[in-house]
């Protein structure tokens, strides 16, 4: 291709005299290269210089990150050692309330295993936490690489063995909060107050009958007292009967549950009907003398799985 030449003239101006240059096509065409081939550098190292950047801002958040996880790994080893320490406390907690409430079941006596780390790991873990997380060492000033998977998984089964003990007490504590509340209920159930105030005139036992003269089982407590004495329930239940019973006269009994029930005979009225829920002391009937009878007393029966027990020794207060 024949090179071509380009003359530029200069005047400064109109009476002045001129200047003339002249510019061959290859210089231009040369000068378009250089200058595309600097503007081409310049891109590439503005370019290098943004990534550069990019990426140092990067590891720096990096950082930041791996050492809020390293203060939350701290925290969290010091949490199991103290969730540790309280999961022992409430297994002795534990074991003091199942002595105190007297249980002897075999699962009620299981021992709950305690895990976690106790105090003595805890320098093991701040050390290996502060200095090394996983197989990376961290120093100050460099990027700390993030947490690697074992000492995660470690975390996670120590959790999961906290929980699981923790759970394991807690059924304990409910087995002992049924057992106590059972007991609870059970010593509500157990005649324990005298029915009513007066004179024993016949005990409970075999005894010659007052009328018939017949030597007879007698099967509850005769109480003397004045006619229309108040009548308790001896212990909380059920109103099972309202009736008159015949010999009986007008007599009360109460399910207590448990194979508990009393009865109570001879009364002159009711305070109750069947089918009432009654609590321990509360008026149930009143002294009389109805059925076959020689003065106002009230009979007493306590019956545990359906045979006659001494009142008396049930009686505490």
């Amino acid at each position: 291709m024949k090179n071509k030449n380009y003359s530029i003239i200069v005047m400064t101006g109109a009476t002045s005299s001129s200047k003339e240059f002249v510019i061959s096509s290859r210089l231009i065409k040369n000068s378009i290269i250089a200058i595309s081939v600097l503007l081409l550098i310049f891109g590439f190292v503005i370019f290098d210089y943004l990534t550069v950047s990019f990426d140092k801002e990067k590891m720096k958040r990096l950082e930041r990150e791996n050492n809020e996880k390293e203060k939350t790994i701290v925290q969290l080893t010091a949490n199991f050692d103290s969730l540790n320490e309280q999961l022992k406390r409430m297994e002795e907690f534990k074991d003091k309330i199942m002595v105190a409430a007297g249980l002897t079941s075999p699962y009620a006596l299981q021992e709950v295993g305690s895990g976690g780390p106790g105090p003595e790991d805890s320098g093991e873990y701040s050390s290996s936490v502060g200095n090394v997380v996983g197989n990376i060492e961290i120093q100050p000033g460099k990027l700390a690489v993030p947490p690697q998977k074992p000492i995660v998984v470690d975390l996670i089964n120590k959790t999961t063995t906290i929980t699981q003990n923790a759970k394991g007490v807690e059924e304990a504590l409910r087995y002992v909060e049924s057992q106590i509340n059972g007991q609870k209920a059970r010593l509500a159930a157990t005649p324990a107050l005298w029915p009513t105030r007066g004179y024993i005139t016949d005990a409970f036992g075999m005894r010659n009958h007052p009328i018939t003269g017949g030597r007879s089982l007698h099967s509850g407590l005769d109480i003397a007292t004045q006619l229309g004495n108040k009548v308790v329930a001896t212990a909380d239940g059920y109103v099972l009967i309202t009736e008159n019973a015949g010999a009986l006269g007008n007599l009360i009994c109460i399910d207590h549950s448990f194979g508990l029930s009393t009865r109570y005979g001879h009364l002159s009225s009711f305070a109750v009907k069947e089918g009432d829920r009654v609590k321990r002391g509360q008026v149930i009937g009143y002294v009389g003398s109805t059925g076959r009878s020689t003065a106002p007393h009230l009979h007493y029966e306590v019956i545990y799985m359906s045979k006659y027990q001494n009142p008396m020794n049930y009686i505490i207060d």
